[in-house]
């Protein structure tokens, strides 16, 4: 039985549709890589002001909370070890650690992935991340506004205030900038 002129119609119309959707996912995927990996959730718009207080359970078990560290510059990173921006700005971030611990800097790593401590404890220790890297919830993600792409960072200055904010990398040049500013602060 032969195609028909319609069929062929179709069929050419059916791969001309799979190939625009391939394209298209290949694209948001990109950019996602490059730019960093975003998701609507609700939330009020980042904060302004002193930084919400937290208490979360780090990968150990024990409890980190932000006003413990007051007094020191502090970085807050939420990341998923899903996203390839925020793998890319660890060894980074591990370098500032080591660097300027000693001087009162300190980093939380928030992981927001939805399976928790059963990703983030081999995440942690496959990158051999050095810093406190807690368990996020959703009342921490709401408080600091939602959190609409990861990786999303905070500096938060020695007398509590977030200083900045800013969603996906920055480079370690920056990151050092700011730093140093807020240490001589």
């Amino acid at each position: 039985m032969p195609i028909k002129e319609s069929d062929a119609h179709m069929n050419e119309t059916r791969t001309r549709s799979r190939f625009t959707a391939t394209v298209l996912v290949a694209a948001v995927f990109t950019v996602c890589l490059l730019f960093g990996c975003t998701s609507k959730e609700e939330g009020g718009g980042v904060p302004s002001g002193r930084a919400p207080d937290f208490s979360l359970k780090d990968i150990q078990g024990k409890t980190v909370r932000l006003k413990d560290l007051r007094g020191k510059v502090v970085l807050i990173n939420f990341f998923a070890t899903w996203c390839a921006p925020c793998r890319r700005e660890i060894p980074d971030f591990l370098q500032l650690y080591d660097r300027f611990k000693e001087k009162g800097f300190e980093i939380v790593g928030i992981g927001v992935d939805m399976e928790g401590e059963t990703v983030l404890r081999p995440f942690a220790e496959q990158l051999r991340i050095s810093y406190p890297v807690v368990v996020g919830t959703r009342e921490v993600v709401l408080d600091y506004g939602g959190i609409t792409g990861v990786p999303t960072s905070f500096f938060v200055d020695r007398q509590g205030y977030i200083a900045e904010h800013f969603i996906g990398m920055r480079s370690r040049r920056l990151l050092e900038e700011t730093i140093t500013h807020l240490l001589r602060s």
